[in-house]
């Protein structure tokens, strides 16, 4: 027996429903299977994006420890959030949102 699917309602604008349109016509495809593909894609790469933001952090904070330790073990304060928030306005930034 195949997947399990659950329906779900998706309301676009007609731009964006003509471009799904198309894409599935062009391609021999419904609608729903084009829009599951391109879900999965969209998906795969948010985890990627945000894979690749979190190792930003782990590095800022390996280079602050190092720091630390060419400091001989000087407490620096590191606002983790602060730095997360920095990698958000640069990655909206990079995306043109901001």
């Amino acid at each position: 027996m195949g997947e399990r699917f659950y329906r779900a309602q998706l309301l676009m604008q007609p731009d964006l429903h003509r471009r799904l349109r198309q894409i599935a016509r062009r391609e021999g495809r419904s609608i729903s299977d084009v829009s599951r593909d391109l879900l999965e894609y969209a998906l795969n790469q948010r985890e990627k994006e945000r894979t690749a933001r979190l190792e930003r952090v782990r590095a800022l904070r390996r280079v602050a420890e190092q720091i630390q330790l060419e400091l001989g073990e000087k407490r620096i304060d590191l606002d983790v959030v602060e730095l997360i928030q920095e990698e958000r306005e640069e990655r909206l930034r990079e995306l043109g949102r901001h």
